[in-house]
């Protein structure tokens, strides 16, 4: 019995029905597919590289943002005026420009600010500072001097009284010094800065009420915070009994808010009951920035500020020095006054006095 006829679209499909050909690929096909996935991993690449520039500077907005605020930014320069400042001979950090700053991806803040002296009524530029400040809280800076001579003096400009060190000039002081002499050899149209020194610690009041009578601005005043009482302090000796020591400079009232700020140039010269009163209020001041910048700083030299505070805090602030700014005649005044000696002079401009 014959079977019956299937249609021709009923057969089964097997496998071995079909034949297998391995496609043929040109030299130019496979190079071309190359190049279509290395363009491909390439714009992938690129556009991962686009959106982390793009995130960086997000990120850094974000931080100037945050940094940019009032409080932030004048915590910061507060932090190198402290320093520098209470650290220094007279040395004064620029306040009155609008503060450039850097903030790194680590959170670190910079900037570089002018740095000057106080000569008669103008503010010198005698250099820049570089300073930074980390999140942590660790302060660094460098001043970079632009001094016109090479041949300055590296000796701190005070010397101590001799009754600290317990002893006598080893020099006859009646011999005129090289700065009162360039003093008598300069004429009138000039102003000057100068350092002088007290025989006797004195308050700052004391030493206001001396220097009263005269024509002349006074810019800073170094402080006896019972150094020669540390262990292994390095000092530098002029004389027999003549030593000048690293110490903290007493300066006019500076004070800043988020609103703003206050400073003046020189200690107030008033009356003795309104200068006692005023000065009262810059020593207050002074302890209290000495105590924020030691317990909120990580700075060369914190751990001696620490002790330095604690000294202030139980003998009280004694002085035994200044620096003084004024009319060149007047500075000739003031070495003639019994209570001073060791006279060094800085800056000498033309006259700028009021």
């Amino acid at each position: 019995m014959s079977k019956p006829d299937v249609p021709d679209d009923l057969h089964a499909l097997h496998q071995d029905d079909f034949e297998h050909h391995a496609p043929e690929w040109s030299h130019k096909q496979f190079k071309r597919m190359i190049w279509k996935t290395r363009l491909k991993l390439l714009l992938n690449a690129g556009g991962a590289l686009f959106l982390l520039f793009i995130l960086y500077h997000v990120y850094i907005s974000v931080l100037h943002i945050y940094f940019d605020q009032s409080k932030v930014r004048n915590e910061f320069l507060r932090s190198i005026v402290s320093v520098v400042e209470m650290n220094g001979d007279g040395l004064r950090v620029d306040k009155k420009v609008q503060l450039p700053f850097e903030v790194t991806p680590f959170l670190t803040q910079k900037t570089n600010l002018k740095v000057y002296r106080l000569v008669g009524s103008w503010e010198v530029i005698t250099g820049e500072i570089q300073a930074e400040l980390s999140i942590t809280g660790k302060f660094r800076y460098k001043i970079t001097n632009t001094g016109a001579y090479l041949n300055g003096n590296d000796l701190g400009p005070f010397y101590l009284p001799y009754a600290l060190v317990g002893g006598k000039p080893s020099t006859d002081e009646s011999e005129e010094n090289s700065s009162l002499k360039q003093l008598r050899n300069l004429d009138d149209g000039h102003v000057a800065e100068m350092s002088i020194s007290l025989k006797n610690l004195k308050s700052p009041e004391e030493l206001m009420q001396l220097l009263s009578k005269y024509d002349i601005g006074v810019t800073a005043m170094p402080i006896y915070s019972g150094e020669l009482q540390e262990k292994n302090l390095s000092y530098s000796r002029a004389g027999m009994f003549d030593y000048n020591i690293p110490h903290l400079s007493f300066k006019p009232l500076f004070e800043l808010k988020d609103n703003g700020g206050r400073w003046f140039n020189y200690f107030p010269s008033e009356s003795k009951e309104q200068s006692q009163g005023t000065m009262k209020e810059q020593i207050e001041f002074m302890l209290s920035d000495l105590e924020w910048m030691s317990s909120n700083l990580n700075y060369s030299g914190v751990e001696l500020d620490q002790r330095r505070l604690s000294y202030l805090k139980k003998n009280g602030v004694q002085v035994y020095g200044a620096v003084v700014t004024g009319p060149v005649r007047e500075l000739q005044k003031i070495a003639h006054n019994p209570e001073f000696h060791h006279f060094h002079l800085n800056r000498v401009e033309i006259w700028n006095w009021e």
